[in-house]
């Protein structure tokens, strides 16, 4: 079995990771003392404003061969997740392109959730991502309703490139309607950040097959999708860089690890598609939602993107919060912070479609 990441790095890279710390923490320091008089477009609360300060300063410092040494694997993270939980773990290998995917709730739900972790295409899944799923399945089970979540472990860039962790996301829904025997009426996508942008990848490919990916051809059409914060363009110039936890620097680099030689298309930036592009997609799933934060640095183009999806596509939802920041459902979990407006909203239009 293939690692998910590629976690080897010189001793001096482990002694930098601590500098980098101390210099974040240091930064952040200058920016809780300034913090009365950091102006408008900063987040409204103290809390808010120190957690996204220290994450830009430490995220922006280190390199991705560093951060993915301090986060580990989303194996390694979900085993943590599950002993912290005191669950058992459960996983399943995907046949097709060597790696696994892991349960969160009872395997034998009527419904299975199959979830893309965000983070750049280089960063695992973290416990963040398992805890919030974990609320998805208790709203869920609250309500009467069988719900279980499958969340893939991906390959991370750059040692895996574009269109590879999209291949491995169409494979967990093949394996899903072909080994599991699940009808795609039994099925819901979602994904936070570039999980939401691959969730629209799917979509793409089940309407115009990727010329590098095998076809899938479904019985029937998915049950629902969702999509917090998707990364809907590969611009890397943003405005609101103060109001979300990574830095524009490092965005730019995390796109170009993902991309390396191959270009931008419709199946990896939902900004380069059409009207036209989405028509038929009624015919893949019943029902779309996105969620964005008013403010967060990719905001625009997920507003431009989703305009147009509105206008192929009737049965699909636009849910603008406020107050979040970029995937906050997930973040937000990682940083201990309240409930927040995407997250119920998430919780509360999932329920609705089981």
């Amino acid at each position: 079995m293939a690692m998910a990441s590629n976690s080897s790095i010189s001793l001096w890279q482990k002694i930098d990771i601590f500098l980098a710390i101390i210099e974040g923490l240091v930064k952040t320091l200058a920016a809780a003392i300034l913090a009365p008089f950091r102006g408008p477009n900063t987040p409204k609360t103290f809390k808010r404003h120190i957690s996204l300060t220290l994450g830009r300063n430490v995220i922006g410092r280190l390199s991705p061969q560093q951060m993915q040494f301090m986060r580990g694997s989303t194996e390694t993270n979900y085993n943590a997740w599950t002993k912290s939980q005191r669950v058992r773990p459960q996983s399943v290998s995907l046949p097709y392109q060597d790696t696994k995917a892991f349960w969160v709730g009872k395997p034998d739900a009527t419904t299975t959730m199959l979830y893309f972790h965000g983070g750049g295409w280089g960063m695992p899944g973290s416990s963040g991502h398992f805890s919030f799923v974990s609320e998805l399945v208790s709203t869920a089970a609250a309500s009467g309703k069988s719900l279980a979540v499958l969340v893939l472990q991906h390959d991370l860039a750059p040692s895996k490139r574009y269109p590879h962790q999209l291949t491995q996301s169409v494979e967990l829904l093949r394996y899903a309607v072909t080994d599991m025997k699940k009808s795609p009426s039994q099925i819901v996508l979602g994904g936070d950040s570039a999980g939401g942008n691959m969730v629209f990848g799917i979509l793409a490919h089940l309407l115009h097959p990727h010329p590098a990916i095998k076809p899938l051809q479904l019985s029937t059409t998915i049950r629902a999708a969702f999509a917090a914060s998707p990364v809907s363009s590969f611009r890397t110039k943003f405005d609101n860089e103060r109001q979300d936890p990574a830095p524009e620097r490092t965005i730019k680099v995390w796109l170009e690890n993902y991309l390396g030689s191959s270009a931008t298309d419709r199946w990896n930036d939902p900004s380069q598609t059409d009207v036209a592009w989405w028509s038929g997609v009624d015919k893949v799933v019943k029902e779309i939602l996105i969620t964005v934060a008013a403010n967060e640095m990719m905001g625009p183009d997920t507003q431009a993107f989703a305009a147009k999806l509105k206008v192929a596509f009737d049965k699909f939802t636009l849910f603008t919060a406020k107050n979040d920041f970029h995937a906050e459902p997930v973040i937000g979990m990682d940083l201990g912070f309240e409930e927040c407006e995407a997250s119920r909203r998430i919780k509360s239009w999932v329920v609705e479609k089981l």
